[in-house]
């Protein structure tokens, strides 16, 4: 009783401080495009299997910490769990500021770019990044996390082993 009294208290204190919530409710839809120009729906990504999305921004220093974590949170589960990871970035000058940025990390992730943060506030209201979201294969996201956190990697991975 006591462990479970301990559990909820910490689901609450994370929900509050650091924007992390554990109900599953539908993942807004959305279609950006990519470096290529192509159009890419959020229903062709979630019809695929699970995906992390992942809105971050050039000038974002926490987020340039967290995108060599993700990648590597997606090729530890990938495999395993048909786990994609999608990069959403809100720089509004767009691609041409994002590119040399994923390239200096090594990313050859997908990027999607959102230029007017249109699907950013459908996700994060406030635009407060880093923000990382685990959408599973029926497009409902059961787990979030908006600003920084040192738990949010660790969270991220217990609810990636969670997936089915």
């Amino acid at each position: 009783m006591r462990t479970r009294l301990c559990r909820v208290v910490l689901a609450v204190l994370l929900t509050v401080v650091c924007g992390i919530e554990a109900d599953a409710k539908p993942a807004p839809k959305f279609a950006l495009f990519n470096a290529d120009g192509k159009l890419v729906t959020s229903s062709a990504l979630y019809g695929k299997g699970n995906t992390i999305v992942s809105f971050w921004a050039t000038y974002c220093v926490p987020c340039k910490k967290e995108i060599p974590q993700l990648v590597e949170l997606q090729r530890k589960h990938g495999e395993a769990r048909k786990l994609a990871l999608v990069f959403v970035n809100i720089d509004k000058e767009g691609k041409d500021k994002a590119l040399p940025v994923l390239k200096e990390l090594g990313v050859e992730n997908e990027c999607l770019y959102d230029m007017y943060q249109l699907t950013a506030k459908k996700y994060i209201p406030d635009l407060k990044i880093p923000a990382v979201f685990l959408i599973d294969r029926r497009g409902e996201i059961v787990f979030q996390a908006v600003g920084e956190s040192a738990e949010t990697m660790r969270l991220l991975e217990k609810a990636i082993e969670g997936l089915k």
